[in-house]
């Protein structure tokens, strides 16, 4: 039913909501006026039968009073009570009283006296009346001395119920009860009166005129009821609320069913209250009503606002969907122009969202790059406090390097003087070796010429004979020494030439030592001067570092700001690109809305 109700169209919709706008308020107007109406009849129904039984039990009860005293009264007859009357008054006479009484006080049907011994000595015309001494009123009348009215008794003879009253018969003289006498009131007497009654009361009102009436006696039953055969019956089987209201004895309503017919009536119970000189016989009334009879003014009630709205309903409808007709088109073209905007309105969000996107990952970018820009401005800072802090340090070594370069140039001047005697000491001793050389060949010379000499000596001591030997031994020693210092003179030479050759090695490695000693002086003092401008290189650099310590601080200063001030536009960013989200979802549910409804109209 609820998918049936969705799928339903605008127009319908908007009609049945203007029909039932229309029509709700009318239809709670007359329930309510119906409610309020139907209570207040109800109550005036209820009270107006209650007031009808308080009448039907109050006459019931000016009835019962009525017989009371009128027996006591009747037992006051001189005829009764004085023995010179009743002596010399006849039987017919008395009896002519007695039926005087019943015509002037309408309602008996006979009245009787019996002596103490329960034996009619007297009663009124018409059938005789006996077995008096074993009634209940009699019982009671000689037991208390008293008037009485007892419980209601049915006839034996026509089968209807009779309400009596008895009353003790004094004695005028002596003050004894010498009689008892009774009269007999038939319930038609009292059906009579209370349907004069009824018919006076409920004279304007069709509908209470068919109510029914029920008099109970003291054991529960009927005894007078306006539907005959429920007379005897025990008004318990008839009534499932009598129990209850006959232990409350009180005033009281309610809906029971009519074990009969089975049709709900409107019950009514009324108790009938006795005078304190009667015994308590717990008489009661029920006035008895159809509900259907009792309350059709309520249904002329709502068949009356039924019809009203239903007219109305029908004319409002009318109206109703006139108007929706009218309303609905208009909405069309409103929904069209809505879907048509929300539709641009998407796109140009979509548009600003995906500008925002980009404008988001370039922030968040710039947040990245300011945040390493700003880790790297507080290094280089920290580099540039260390530069300066190595450019003094350089500073005092280019000084040291500038004193050392300066030793050396003194060291370099004393090894040039060294190394210039060295080359005087080895040009000395090439000269020496060179001497050396002469003497070595002079001794090579000498070697030859005394080994020419000692051959020539062999040669003639061989030629001497015997007494050359010892000249030839001398010879051929002085050859061998000959030839020996020949040998050294070759060694001696050959290490002179060795030495010629290490001392013109000497000579060129100290002729390249002193070069090289001038190119380290010349290099030495470029160095020198190289140095002089690295101090004030390194100087300038210094006070450079100490500059660029202090604007890097500042930079990271700076930085800083701007770090937090992207954050803030990062953060910015994001609720702007969020909230475009929620714009973009807003729009998107509006565009499906208009759609839908469009789609319904």
């Amino acid at each position: 039913m609820i998918e049936k109700i969705k799928k339903w169209s605008l127009r319908i919709k908007a009609i049945v909501f203007a029909i039932a706008l229309s029509t709700i308020p009318v239809m709670l107007t007359g329930t309510m006026t119906y409610v309020f109406a139907s209570e207040h009849l109800t109550n005036y129904v209820i009270k107006y039968q209650e007031s009808r039984a308080i009448a039907t039990a109050n006459h019931v009860q000016n009835l019962i009073l009525e017989r009371y005293h009128d027996v006591q009264n009747m037992a006051y007859l001189s005829i009764l009570n004085d023995p010179r009357v009743s002596q010399t008054t006849s039987t017919s006479q008395k009896q002519a009283v007695l039926d005087k009484y019943i015509t002037a006080a309408a309602g008996y049907d006979s009245i009787a006296v019996a002596d103490l011994q329960g034996n009619t000595i007297l009663q009124s015309s018409g059938e005789k009346v006996i077995d008096i001494g074993n009634r209940e009123y009699f019982q009671e009348v000689i037991k208390t001395n008293g008037a009485t009215v007892v419980q209601p008794r049915k006839s034996f003879l026509n089968g209807k119920y009779a309400i009596f009253a008895a009353a003790p018969v004094i004695e005028l003289n002596t003050g004894k009860t010498i009689a008892v006498i009774r009269t007999r009131t038939p319930t038609t007497y009292l059906e009579q009166k209370i349907h004069e009654n009824q018919a006076q009361l409920s004279r304007d009102s069709k509908g209470l005129k068919q109510e029914q009436y029920h008099l109970i006696d003291g054991n529960g039953k009927f005894f007078s009821a306006t539907e005959t055969e429920q007379v005897s019956r025990d008004a318990r089987s008839d009534f499932s609320v009598f129990t209850r209201m006959q232990s409350e004895r009180k005033i009281d309503s309610a809906i029971d069913i009519d074990r009969i017919n089975g049709t709900q009536q409107l019950i009514t119970y009324a108790p009938i209250q006795t005078s304190k000189e009667l015994p308590e016989l717990s008489w009661s009334v029920i006035i008895a009503n159809d509900k259907q009879d009792v309350f059709a003014p309520q249904e002329e009630l709502l068949y009356t606002l039924m019809s009203g709205v239903g007219i109305t309903t029908a004319i409002v409808s009318a109206l109703a969907i006139f108007f929706a007709s009218r309303t609905t088109h208009s909405i069309n073209h409103i929904v069209r122009a809505i879907a048509s905007s929300s539709s641009q309105i998407a796109v140009t969000i979509e548009q600003q969202e995906r500008i925002a996107s980009q404008q988001l990952y370039a922030v968040d970018r710039t947040a990245t790059t300011m945040d390493e820009l700003g880790e790297s401005s507080k290094a280089c800072a920290s580099e540039a406090e260390a530069a300066a802090f190595g450019a003094a340090a350089g500073l005092k070594l280019a000084a040291g390097g500038s004193q050392a370069v300066d030793n050396t140039l003194k060291e370099m001047a004393n090894l040039t003087e060294n190394v210039g005697a060295i080359q005087k000491q080895i040009l000395h001793l090439s000269e020496q070796t060179d001497r050396i050389g002469n003497i070595s060949s002079l001794v090579s010379d000498l070697a030859n010429q005394t080994n020419m000499l000692a051959l020539n000596a062999a040669v003639e001591a061989v030629r001497a004979g015997e007494s050359g030997k010892g000249f030839a031994i001398v010879a051929s020693e002085i050859r061998k020494l000959a030839d020996r210092s020949k040998e050294s003179a070759s060694n001696i030479k050959i290490l002179v030439a060795d030495i010629q050759k290490a001392i013109s090695s000497t000579v060129k490695v100290t002729d390249d030592g002193t070069k090289t000693v001038e190119n380290g002086v010349k290099i030495a003092r470029k160095t020198a001067d190289a140095f002089a401008g690295v101090a004030e290189a390194i100087e300038r650099i210094a006070l450079n570092s100490k500059q660029i310590s202090v604007r890097s601080n500042n930079q990271a200063i700076a930085i800083q700001d701007v770090v937090e001030a992207v954050n803030s536009l990062n953060l910015a960013a994001q609720e702007t690109a969020s909230g475009l989200s929620q714009v973009k979802l807003g729009i998107s549910q509006l565009n499906r809305a208009a759609q839908n409804l469009q789609s319904v109209v």
